[in-house]
């Protein structure tokens, strides 16, 4: 609702191409031309390219969001002739070196998951079977040591998650050629926005007109309604701190 983010705000995130256009929806839901995005040869092929966005990358939508509140990954599959694949293949991060750092960064998440695991082992191993009726079977124990043991698998599954990005590729000069920003939109705004940038300008021209029906453009009554918004939460903001001072006078 809000215009365009200032550059700066992007700055490091999307491709100083002069080709660009700000859409509203998904990435899933773009229409690509048949056509390379670097080269501009007509092709069928696809590649998925992701980018790894901070959860406040954007503009304002992440503060609503229910989503992972660390990083998200977005995927677009992008238009490139066969030239273009093979050259982004040699290009591209090994997947060798992307392990690497996956498991240099789970070694560290991992660590935590040291004590819980161990505990629940030494607690195991302290269980002695009862000699004679009505000797305690260790029940308690045992909980205990369940309790620690899922508490060690979930940090554990913590890691693997959390590590996900490590195994995301650098864009390469190929994927660059498209480039798209992550997600612009305002809290007020119902669908997600973003700006994309490409280095071809036929692409650009033909990729815009495929998708001309979901260009943004600034709505000046949704405007004047956010603005609205805000000041009625800055009024009640101002009303709540009064009355508290009020109460605790």
């Amino acid at each position: 609702m809000s215009g365009t983010p200032p550059v700066d705000r992007l700055d490091g995130l999307l491709a100083p191409h002069a080709n660009r256009v700000e859409l509203t929806g998904p990435l899933r839901s773009l229409a690509f031309p048949n056509r390379c995005a670097n080269c501009g040869v007509a092709t069928t092929g696809r590649l998925p390219v992701r980018k790894v966005f901070a959860r406040n990358a954007g503009y304002r939508r992440w503060a609503s969001s229910r989503r992972y509140a660390g990083y998200r990954i977005d995927t677009a599959r992008v238009p490139y002739c066969h030239a273009c694949l093979a050259q982004d293949a040699r290009e591209r991060d090994s997947l060798a070196l992307r392990w690497r750092r996956r498991l240099g960064g789970m070694l560290i998440r991992f660590f935590p998951a040291v004590f819980p695991l161990g505990f629940a082992v030494y607690l195991l191993a302290t269980i002695e079977p009862p000699t004679h009726p009505g000797d305690p079977a260790g029940g308690f124990e045992r909980a205990l040591a369940l309790v620690c043991a899922l508490s060690g698998a979930g940090l554990l599954a913590y890691a693997w998650w959390d590590t996900r990005n490590c195994m995301v590729p650098k864009q390469t000069n190929v994927t660059l050629a498209f480039d798209f920003s992550p997600d612009v939109s305002d809290i007020l705004d119902h669908a997600q926005r973003r700006i994309y940038a490409m280095r071809d300008a036929a692409f650009a021209d033909a990729f815009t007109a495929l998708n001309r029906d979901r260009i943004w453009r600034p709505d000046p009554a949704a405007v004047r309604a956010e603005k609205r918004v805000w000041i009625a939460c800055l009024v009640f903001l101002a009303l709540a701190a009064i009355g508290a001072a009020v109460l605790n006078g």
